[in-house]
């Protein structure tokens, strides 16, 4: 059956980011030419920058006239990714919620294509184009003088992406098609470019805070939403956000494979659909992170 569709009487975007003002620079410039024309509001989920960010966020609203910027900033504890998200969210009061990262550049169409495949008890899943080196850094380089326009006509060119990205942005979809349609897996999700209608990341209690390192917090998401009966709908080839290139972080690297390794965790034996240490912290023994 196919779910009721519902129109979003606001759509908050929450963008994530840390250390990473260049970036977030272009990202904002991108999310303030959406074509999007109804309410919305962006919430920069910072998880404790120390760079330039608040000059870049302070730039942005003097270059935004309609749409909100809001700043949710927590002091860096190692990487908080979940607790930053769910902080976002609860600074905002869109009942559709866009999650994105910092060095994503969303296109022009990426809120009126959440918003117009709105449905309810739903999840939505869009699709990521890695974006070269060579390309990244001159973008980057450009700083402010960059036209945004320009910007992502060139990024939907797959002579600026890394080779393969846009194979396997399809092969992404079709594999979540599948799955979906005959419930073999659950389908492919990228963190950097998700949306969840608020009702429902609300019901799962939003992202499980005891994931504190790099990765796995997203698919943990995905699994809850899936388990919960919640539905997926497969946009990544409609949703579509360009990710920069940039270096490795070594020291995230190395967090992952050491104490900040959340495969353990991920794989634990009971999976709960309502996460104990989420938005709301419920009082169980072991909701603390781990």
């Amino acid at each position: 059956m196919k779910p009721d569709a519902f129109r979003p009487r606001k759509v908050s975007v929450v963008v994530a980011t840390y250390n990473r003002a260049d970036y977030l620079r272009l990202s904002l410039a991108c999310l303030l030419a959406q074509d999007y024309g109804s309410a919305m509001q962006i919430v920069v989920a910072d998880d404790g920058s120390t760079d330039k960010t608040a000059d870049v966020l302070e730039g942005a609203r003097e270059a935004s006239a309609n749409i909100p910027i809001l700043h949710c900033w927590h002091e860096h504890a190692q990487y908080r990714r979940a607790r930053t998200l769910n902080g976002g969210v609860l600074m905002s009061d869109g009942d559709l919620l866009v999650f994105l990262d910092s060095d994503c550049l969303p296109a022009r169409n990426l809120v009126s294509v959440y918003a117009a495949h709105a449905a309810e008890g739903c999840f939505f899943l869009g699709g990521v184009y890695g974006l070269s080196q060579p390309f990244s850094q001159g973008t980057l380089a450009d700083g402010a003088a960059a036209n945004v326009e320009t910007v992502l006509a060139r990024a939907a060119d797959r002579d600026n992406q890394v080779p393969g990205a846009s194979r396997r942005v399809w092969g992404r979809y079709w594999k979540s098609r599948l799955y979906v349609r005959l419930n073999l897996r659950k389908p492919k999700i990228w963190g950097g470019n998700l949306a969840v209608n608020r009702h429902v990341f609300e019901q799962v209690n939003g992202f499980d805070e005891n994931f504190v390192g790099h990765g796995q917090e997203d698919s943990d998401l995905r699994d809850r939403l899936f388990r919960g009966g919640f539905s997926p709908i497969c946009l990544h080839t409609k949703a579509c956000a360009y990710h920069l290139w940039h270096p490795v972080d070594l020291k995230a690297r190395q967090e992952a494979l050491g104490d900040g390794n959340n495969r353990p965790y991920y794989r634990r034996p009971r999976v709960d659909v309502v996460c104990r240490n989420g938005l709301r912290k419920l009082s169980v023994p072991g909701a603390g992170p781990h």
